[in-house]
């Protein structure tokens, strides 16, 4: 089998707070501070300022911020340009990709997938060969308020153990300790949790199944 390394992509490798301010913005016609953007659930950033009429249309405005980020609505693909490269990040998965097959495993839709593609290509990172795995858009139904569908763990779930089946897996970078207990399940050695947000700590990495925590790319 293939050696890879599996990375996620967004708020791993690619800022997205930048977008989802942008898709606040547009949705409530208000400033949302980044600084609640990286702290607060979706849910508690919309009771915090949402006027008393938006949360009356609570599930057209979900269906529509789901549109936005998913780039279903076209505005949401403009939006998109406001994403940046993590520092660093490139640079050490051109290192990697020398040694090893790289495998980007990301929420984002199919329906992103030349939009994911070049945006890696511009933000300079390695692109020739590697495998780009990304999660269907009914895979967001119950994220969208439906009763039916996967959820995004059992969606990431799904497309790990493929990617497992496939490669020989020896590395995985994320920055949500909520997927660490698959990575863990499936076996995969090296576990690295990017602590960037100050959402998470250390220890919720280490205790989801990471074995090395980083604030940095700079430390990998």
């Amino acid at each position: 089998m293939i050696v890879s390394i599996v990375v996620d992509i967004d708020d791993t490798l690619i800022d997205t707070k930048r977008r989802l301010h942008g898709v606040w913005k547009s949705l409530l016609d208000t400033d949302v501070t980044l600084e609640d953007i990286e702290m607060l659930t979706l849910g508690d950033i919309f009771m915090r300022y949402a006027t008393s009429e938006q949360k009356k249309r609570m599930g057209e405005l979900r269906q529509r911020f789901w549109d936005l980020l998913l780039c279903i609505e076209e505005r949401g693909s403009e939006l998109a340009e406001l994403d940046e490269p993590i520092p660093d990040a490139a640079r050490i998965l051109r290192n990697w990709s020398e040694q090893a097959q790289m495998v980007y495993l990301t929420g984002r839709p199919e329906n992103t997938r030349e939009l994911t593609l070049d945006q890696l290509r511009r933000f300079d990172f390695p692109t020739e060969n590697a495998v780009l795995s990304m999660y269907l858009p009914e895979d967001y139904s119950r994220a969208r308020g439906n009763e039916t569908g996967p959820t995004l763990v059992e969606a990431r779930a799904r497309l790990l153990k493929q990617i497992c089946g496939e490669y020989q897996v020896f590395r995985v970078v994320d920055d949500y300790p909520g997927y660490f207990t698959l990575y863990r399940e499936q076996g995969i050695p090296e576990r690295v949790g990017l602590c960037r947000s100050r959402a998470y700590t250390p220890e919720s990495f280490l205790e989801s199944g990471a074995t090395r925590v980083v604030k940095g790319w700079h430390e990998l």
